[in-house]
């Protein structure tokens, strides 16, 4: 079986990262006996500099009609809010409509996490994030002293939405964010954590929100009721989000999934980051389970180290097992997971941030060694 997939090396660190990423998953493919065909996608903002070329609505539809997955590396954010594209990743979720974020959180061995007493094994845990709504979706503006009219539209995932404002407001200038939860939007998203869950063997399901003071996430505990009934033997239940951060701090082997609206899930997701040991370990898939997923490492380009071999590929390669996982190769998906961790259990070969001094390249071939040795 062959699989193509398109791939965005990016910018600064990047297409180190990817290269050592497609490195572990052609391994994979070799050795369990499948293709992958590689489509690169130069775009970012090292590309538009160079070249002024962006990326289209063209180019992603020729990704929708031929390939079956998108892997990307990092790209300068920074310099990117400069352009007319503003992210590359943000127009890849926003184009294939990838509403649900995919957040492993595991402490590996050898891997120090800021919380007292924790080791490899007590952190495990995966955090689903709304992609496309809540209070991300644009819905913002300012009205001065006075009377003030606004026009906002929201066309994202499953929104269509057009409302106007009237605002009178004395004796000073207000801004406003509104958060917009769509019913299809709260129960696809439940769908998929609980297909999720009941695929993984979950049985510690927990959802976020802020219910006792934001009314619009009763609309969300509503829709996840709903369809709570079509998973008769899950369980779950509803924490707010101060609890939950309190447990992910003080208890966070007390969960095994959360899964939250946008604004929530961002926060978990960077909480996760850095209980599990940092940038290193940042990883995400950006699924839309119908269609074409997406899946990166969540840190920045770092471009002044951009050539310099001693980045840590972690976090690219961990992105590739979520692929794989994602394509239908659970097995070949979970070995390099399991090579990863037993990589940084051996402690031989340990890239700068992690205290040794191999390169990124050989990170990359003992995770491949491992695979090899791991593999039946």
């Amino acid at each position: 079986m062959k699989y193509k997939i398109a791939v965005f090396p990016g910018d600064g660190v990047g297409p180190e990262l990817v290269k050592e990423g497609m490195k572990v998953v052609d391994k994979a493919a070799e050795l369990d006996k499948f293709n992958i065909e590689w489509v690169k996608y130069p775009f970012g903002a090292e590309h538009y500099f160079e070249t002024k070329e962006l990326l289209t609505e063209k180019i992603l539809g020729e990704i929708r009609d031929s390939c079956i997955a998108i892997y990307c590396g990092t790209f300068n954010n920074s310099e990117m809010k400069a352009l007319p594209e503003k992210s590359i990743s943000g127009m890849i979720k926003n184009y294939f409509d990838q509403f649900a974020g995919l957040r492993p959180v595991k402490l590996f061995p050898n891997v120090e996490s800021p919380l007292a007493n924790k080791a490899a094994g007590e952190i495990d845990l995966v955090i689903v994030r709304e992609n496309s709504e809540d209070f991300y979706v644009g819905a913002s503006g300012r009205a001065k002293n006075g009377k003030n009219k606004n026009q906002i539209e929201v066309n994202k995932g499953v929104l269509n939405t057009k409302f106007g404002l009237s605002i009178e407001t004395k004796g000073s200038e207000i801004a406003y964010q509104i958060g917009i939860l769509s019913r299809k939007g709260c129960e696809r998203l439940a769908n998929y954590a609980f297909e999720y869950a009941k695929r993984k063997n979950k049985k510690n399901i927990v959802f976020v929100d802020k219910a006792n003071m934001l009314d619009s996430y009763n609309f969300w505990r509503e829709s996840i009721d709903k369809i709570a009934r079509e998973f008769p033997n899950l369980e779950y239940k509803f924490d707010l989000i101060d609890a939950a951060v309190i447990n992910l701090i003080r208890q966070p082997e007390k969960y095994e999934m959360l899964i939250a609206p946008n604004l929530f899930g961002d926060i978990l997701s960077d909480l996760g980051t850095a209980i599990q040991g940092g940038l290193a370990f940042a990883v995400q898939g950006n699924i839309n389970p119908e269609g074409i997923s997406m899946f990166e490492p969540i840190h920045g380009s770092a471009t002044k180290l951009k050539n310099q071999g001693i980045v840590n590929p972690i976090a690219t390669i961990w992105a590739g097992a979520l692929m794989l996982e994602n394509i239908g190769q659970q097995k070949s998906g979970d070995l390099v997971t399991e090579a990863i961790g037993r990589v940084l259990k051996n402690g031989k070969t340990m890239t700068q941030d992690l205290g040794g001094n191999n390169t990124t390249s050989e990170m990359g071939d003992a995770i491949v060694d491992k695979l090899i040795e791991i593999h039946d």
